[in-house]
């Protein structure tokens, strides 16, 4: 029994962390998980937190959850409020589970390497769905994937240079390219900042390939920003290395692209570039960015009338549907940060805001000191500034399991710093 109450948080957090992948139609080995590790869960621990008047950075995802429940009250649909507001409790559970079952750097380490081999199976899988025929068997493009409870994507009518193209993309353990690039987007950091060569070097290599392949233009942006920030920014580098890098990614932005070996790379830079700008842009476009474009128009037009307390939980996606689906079949705002914006209203949306940002400072901080919690809190907070540009992808992150896995470590880490400073 107190072998299970050890690793139960280690088999949740993988469990959360393959989410869709390990699944029979809507039940996960999550669920399973998520029911162990409630019934395990160290309450006597997590009473005596609340009594020292705990800070507003830990507090805030509870709170998130009192404000989404209560806006269930002015919900139009009240349906996708409970269904959303459930979404969140799994999102928010996440969270305080890693925040009070583990208690020090050594079961974080221990975290981070269930989680590192995690990472590199999906990379494996990914690589063997680009180059071979061979499909994750829970993935809208496996023919096996009827037998665990899902649907199989593939139309039948599609010509055979279609079904060709769509079986290249990689999904892995996430159910669709888009969540599998977000989570390499997330990954990005620790694998570039990590102390192992072949971690740093080689997984970072193939780990870049497999989110070129996903075709997800905003993640790829964020990639690019990332690494841009920690090999120029992050790493100490001489003045003269670091003009003749730039000097070298400025020529070979400028040559001709018939002589350019990296003119695929820069197109789906570009491309990721344009595809977020034209977001924002008044001017509809007719693929799959003048359909965000118009889901966007809506939830804004809906939040006019709704500006200070929201629609309501959830109720951004009913408020496609009232507008007509969007290409006929969307509904989901595909961006979290609107989703958010919509579904609360403006004053809880600076709160969280706010939140979002305080973590992050606080975890600058702890990057910025001499302490053993420095390469988790330096590759969290960079992931998470680069999810406010690749969390557009995800068609939400309510559901999305590795940003609440972000989150917990990040306020995790938060925590053993403060216990670290307390005993020196």
């Amino acid at each position: 029994m107190l072998a299970i109450k050890k690793n139960i948080i280690f088999v949740f957090l993988a469990s959360a962390f393959v989410g869709v992948g390990l699944s029979y139609g809507k039940i996960y080995a999550f669920h399973i998980a998520f029911a162990f590790a409630l019934l395990f869960f160290p309450f006597r621990a997590a009473k005596s937190f609340i009594f020292t008047k705990p800070r507003f950075v830990f507090l805030f995802p509870a709170l998130m959850v009192v404000y989404y429940m209560i806006s269930m009250l002015w919900a139009p649909h009240f349906l996708y409020a409970v269904t959303y507001v459930g979404y969140l409790l799994f999102g928010i559970s996440i969270v305080y589970f890693t925040f009070f079952y583990i208690e020090n750097l050594t079961q974080l380490n221990r975290l981070f390497l269930v989680l590192g081999m995690l990472l590199f199976v999906e990379l494996i899988v990914s690589l063997l769905e680009i180059y071979t025929q061979f499909r994750y068997p829970i993935s809208p493009y496996s023919k096996l994937v009827t037998h665990f409870g899902h649907g199989y994507k593939i139309d039948v009518n599609f010509s055979d240079k279609i079904k060709s193209l769509i079986l290249s993309v990689p999904t892995g353990f996430h159910w669709n390219p888009n969540n599998l690039a977000t989570l390499l987007g997330i990954a990005l950091p620790f694998t570039l900042l990590s102390a192992n060569k072949w971690i740093k070097y080689i997984i970072t290599l193939v780990l870049l390939l497999v989110l070129l392949a996903t075709n997800s233009r905003g993640v790829v942006l964020s990639a690019a920003l990332i690494i841009f920030y920690v090999f120029f920014i992050e790493t100490v580098v001489s003045k003269r290395i670091f003009l003749f890098i730039v000097t070298l990614g400025i020529l070979i932005i400028l040559l001709p692209q018939s002589i350019n070996p990296f003119n695929s790379v820069n197109k789906r830079i570009s491309d990721s570039v344009d595809a977020v700008f034209a977001l924002f842009d008044d001017n509809q476009t007719s693929n799959s960015l003048g359909a965000r474009q118009e889901l966007i128009k809506n939830a804004l037009d809906e939040l006019d009338n709704h500006l200070w307390l929201g629609v309501g939980a959830g109720n951004s996606k009913f408020i496609q549907e009232k507008n007509g689906k969007v290409a006929g079949k969307l509904t989901s705002l595909h961006n979290y940060w609107l989703e958010i914006l919509v579904d609360t209203g403006f004053i809880f949306f600076l709160v969280f805001v706010f939140w979002y940002f305080k973590v992050v400072y606080e975890l600058v901080l702890i990057s910025n000191t001499n302490t053993k919690l420095k390469y988790y809190s330096k590759s969290i907070y960079i992931a998470m500034l680069g999810l406010l540009i690749s969390a557009i992808s995800c068609s939400s992150i309510v559901y999305f399991f590795p940003f609440w896995i972000l989150l917990s470590i990040g306020l995790l880490v938060i925590r053993l710093n403060e216990k670290e400073q307390l005993a020196s």
